[in-house]
């Protein structure tokens, strides 16, 4: 069985009104494929802690991955947060903890813990999610950054725990994944550095006798023929150089392992059989700008041979703002039945 994912960002920047941003939760509530969808965090976003609880609230199975940044709020306030939407959202909630890449980002929210260290922090910070939603007794924690006394919540997530999903390439990444990631987050990569990463990953978990389970994030641009879907990818490419800055980017000052390695792959356009850098350079390493480009079968051909890796869940999405376009609906369904 493969899951699909895609990306969301609910209200655009120039947005006061949240009708439209209702239209694509609705639209993406609509969608027979798509499991879940990952609404991200940015200093500078409007705040997925307002928003996800509102998109819940206009739908029935939208299912979010909530990006958190631990350091944002105390591990026991994040944890009867995310304990209660997750009740409230009937457990269809899921988190994504970014630990960031940028420096400057993470400074607008007064954090400035060198990365190493972040990742420390989030160990710990989790270790404390995690007991907050699954002690039977109150409990006292005196860490290297957070304490706390008499620890009990009375609302506790429908499953037991939410799923915590993650990403991230460094050494330090990958520790933090092995011990607490119930799925770990892949950027797109052709499949050598692909079975390289998960591998890596595994042997990590495997030392903490933890399984793991990957996604992959990739943008699809799919034509009736090759020629079809190059013109289609093409034509973002022009529409994201020609636009001034308009789209996301890597910011130069996110000094990321996945963003130098994602940039290292620029130095070929095209990987494998359809898999291309031209808007991972363009957009200087942007997590998602990855893509497949082709007909059908070439890109069904090629996500099963990401599945056969061990990649069981892909974040897809289209276009030059990397969103969900309902004209993926039907190759994703027929992609789910034949890669089941």
């Amino acid at each position: 069985m493969v899951d699909f994912f895609t990306g969301l960002q609910p209200l655009e920047a120039d947005e006061t009104d949240p009708g439209p941003m209702l239209e694509r939760v609705r639209e993406l509530d609509r969608s027979e494929v798509i499991d879940r969808v990952l609404i991200g965090y940015s200093s500078t976003w409007p705040h997925n802690h307002a928003t996800a609880p509102f998109a819940l609230a206009a739908s029935e199975k939208f299912s979010p991955i909530v990006a958190h940044r631990p350091g944002v709020m105390p591990p026991v306030a994040a944890a009867r947060y995310f304990a209660t939407l997750d009740v409230l959202a009937r457990g269809r909630l899921a988190i994504n903890v970014v630990v960031g890449g940028s420096d400057k980002d993470l400074r607008r929210e007064s954090d400035d813990l060198p990365k190493a260290e972040r990742y420390r922090r989030a160990v710990e910070y989790l270790d404390v999610v995690r007991r907050t939603w699954t002690a039977t007794e109150p409990f006292d924690h005196h860490g290297e950054y957070y304490t706390a006394e008499a620890v009990k919540i009375l609302t506790r997530p429908v499953q037991g725990e939410v799923p915590i999903f993650m990403g991230g390439e460094s050494d330090e990444a990958v520790d933090f994944g092995a011990r607490h990631a119930d799925l770990y987050m892949l950027w797109g990569e052709p499949f050598a550095g692909t079975k390289e990463r998960i591998d890596r990953v595994n042997a990590a978990a495997g030392r903490y006798q933890r399984e793991m389970k990957f996604s992959l994030s990739l943008r699809l641009f799919l034509g009736d023929t090759d020629d079809e879907a190059w013109a289609k990818a093409r034509a973002v490419e022009r529409q994201i150089a020609e636009a001034s800055g308009k789209f996301l980017r890597s910011s130069s000052t996110d000094t990321s392992v996945g963003r130098q390695r994602a940039l290292a792959l620029t130095d070929e356009e095209l990987h494998d059989d359809c898999f291309w850098t031209g808007l991972t350079k363009l957009l200087g390493g942007f997590a998602n700008s990855q893509a497949l480009v082709g007909t059908e079968e070439r890109i069904l051909d090629t996500l099963g041979r990401y599945r056969d890796l061990g990649v069981g869940a892909f974040l897809v999405s289209t276009g030059a703002e990397a969103a969900w376009d309902p004209a993926l609906e039907g190759f994703l369904a027929r992609a789910k039945k034949e890669l089941a």
